[in-house]
């Protein structure tokens, strides 16, 4: 399917935003419309609509902004990413009180907001199809802290479950940074380094493209 230009909105967190490597290259996302132009063979537009630090709440209540509303209805591409600071926020709760109803409340709230999240795009784009949805797992930036993985493989459970139809695909990050988060984390040692959004970037080209060609 040739096309003159695809559009493309990239929702999500601070992974969306780039933190940790530049905020004028927008992390994963330079790289990911650069390998997606090379496989469609057309132009890509990218439109990034990420906030350092938003939850899976308020991404979702992001949808609610008549500009993202309008991008997402009109953009054959779509990434988002969310989840992680659910999980950096239980986390934190947990170091305080040691409970792990903490990350209990993480997990169910993250699925039922991820489940209205994809709902309510593939609302948006009831008439204008075809178009691709892409996201990505999380990976750990708390590996040392003994008992979190068990969490982070919970969490990611939910989002692969949103990958129920061809449109939704899910790049497995956890297992392509896990054991190297010192090579692939920034100094702040939650967010990628460069070589770590290298990486997402070529995990999301390499879920594919169709129904787009």
């Amino acid at each position: 399917m040739e096309r003159k230009c695809y559009l493309y909105s990239a929702i999500g967190d601070s992974l969306t935003v780039g933190v940790g490597f530049s905020l004028f290259t927008n992390g994963f996302i330079t790289r990911y419309v650069y390998l997606t132009r090379e496989v469609l063979n057309a132009p890509v537009v990218p439109f990034v609509f990420g906030k350092i630090g938003a939850t899976t709440g308020n991404i979702l209540n992001s949808l609610n902004n008549p500009i993202i509303r309008r991008r997402i209805e009109n953009s054959e591409i779509i990434t988002i990413t969310a989840g992680g600071n659910d999980l950096i926020q239980a986390a934190k709760q947990y170091l305080l009180d040691k409970n792990e109803k903490d990350f209990f409340y993480a997990l169910e709230n993250g699925k039922k907001n991820l489940e209205a999240i994809i709902h309510q795009i593939v609302e948006l784009k009831q008439k204008n199809a075809p178009y691709i949805i892409r996201m990505m797992n999380l990976y750990n930036p708390f590996s040392d802290m003994k008992g979190t993985d068990k969490w982070v493989e919970a969490y990611n459970q939910n989002i692969e479950r949103l990958a129920h139809s061809p449109i939704v695909k899910i790049a497995n990050i956890h297992d392509l940074f896990y054991g190297k988060e010192k090579e692939l984390l920034s100094l702040d040692h939650i967010h990628p380094n460069s070589q770590g959004y290298y990486i997402i970037a070529d995990a999301l080209s390499q879920l594919g493209y169709a129904p787009l060609i």
